[in-house]
């Protein structure tokens, strides 16, 4: 049986790729940091519904954590097909108002816990012949007032895509990076149905769905293509 492992899991895109792979039959392997409850939660369903999933803790964006998740899934499931790098945090601030504490969180957790996951996961995506997919971000493509520290974190997952796509191609391993607009998911909770509205109208895209994305995802790391910036509107 093939084996997904998808970052920060436990809810919105996360657990909607999860969700997306469980049901075509893969293992999955839900990882979260803090949400135990909820990753727990989303477990228990999908194996109500006679799929394959276990939990893995780790704080992806802190490197012990991560090689010691893959020291575990190597021991364990002995494969990887596919990784998918989803973990991340937003910051909506003007640039003199970011710290660098927070500066700092943004890129560890949206940034350095791919390539940490990327580098970890390549001697079983090698063995494997899997696939790298990335969630970054409209903002990953352009750029946004009160948006810079977040947008600069997923162009960075852009540039992380296809320059590993160029490195990797020769071992097999296919890399490609979905960026969404707008996504109905906590990370906008505090957003109006107005203001969502109303910022879909200004730059012409519309609100997707953890699902929509989650479809987008597995059609990337199923699909045979790599090198794929997938940008959505």
């Amino acid at each position: 049986m093939k084996v997904c492992l998808v970052t920060g899991a436990s809810r919105g895109i996360g657990a909607a790729v999860a969700e997306k792979f469980a049901h075509r039959g893969y293992t999955v392997i839900l990882n979260y940091n803090r949400s135990k409850e909820k990753a727990e939660q989303l477990q228990r369903r999908l194996l109500a519904e006679g799929c394959d999933v276990h939990l893995a803790q780790a704080d992806v964006s802190v490197e012990s954590d991560v090689a010691g998740m893959f020291e575990r899934l190597n021991k364990y499931f002995r494969r990887l097909d596919v990784l998918v790098n989803n973990a991340g945090i937003a910051c909506t601030a003007q640039i003199q108002d970011v710290t660098s504490n927070k500066l700092r969180a943004v890129f560890e957790t949206n940034v350095y816990s791919a390539f940490f996951c990327c580098r970890e996961a390549l001697p079983l995506l090698k063995s494997a012949k899997g696939c790298i997919v990335n969630v970054s971000s409209v903002w990953g493509v352009d750029g946004a007032s009160c948006e810079s520290v977040y947008s600069a974190s997923k162009h960075a997952l852009v540039g992380l895509t296809k320059s590993l796509c160029e490195e990797l191609s020769p071992c097999g391993v296919r890399v490609n990076c979905v960026c969404p607009p707008i996504v109905d998911t906590d990370m906008c909770a505090h957003l109006s149905r107005a203001e969502v509205d109303n910022f879909c109208k200004e730059r012409g895209i519309r609100l997707y769905s953890p699902q929509e994305v989650a479809s987008d995802v597995y059609a990337l790391a199923t699909g045979g293509e790599t090198g794929k910036i997938l940008t959505e509107k």
